[in-house]
């Protein structure tokens, strides 16, 4: 039997510069219909931004957690990680995630409170 919860959702901004625009996207089963997404303006370098509300399935037969995020630097430049990019929070988690969006590797870092995270590669889009 799989159960809903509410959990929140916070990003530190580790990519080494401002950010003008960021938008976080998390979604269960990659269901639009199932997806809350949150952007934030003017992220400073180091700053966190959050939080924002999400829900999380957890028990059998429930579905993956995918995360998302775009974001646009101070320059212009425009960077997202894959859509299809998941990494599932379980019900020994505490349901606060952290993700970290991490300059010197270009990772999105995904942590939770109990459970082992995750990490998918950011590209730049091609303008």
């Amino acid at each position: 039997m799989s159960t809903d919860h509410s959990g929140i959702v916070y990003l530190q901004n580790d990519w080494g510069v401002d950010l003008a625009q960021l938008t976080i996207r998390h979604r269960r089963s990659n269901d639009p219909d199932k997806q809350e997404e949150q952007t934030f303006y003017n992220v400073v370098a180091g700053d966190s931004v959050g939080p924002m509300a999400i829900t999380y399935t957890t028990g059998a037969g429930s579905p993956f957690d995918y995360w998302w995020v775009k974001f646009v630097t101070q320059n212009g430049s425009t960077f997202d990680c894959k859509d299809n990019f998941y990494c599932s929070i379980s019900s020994d988690d505490d349901g606060r995630v952290m993700l970290r969006l991490d300059g010197s590797d270009s990772e999105l870092y995904v942590s939770f409170s109990s459970s082992s995270g995750c990490s998918v590669g950011i590209s730049q889009i091609e303008g």
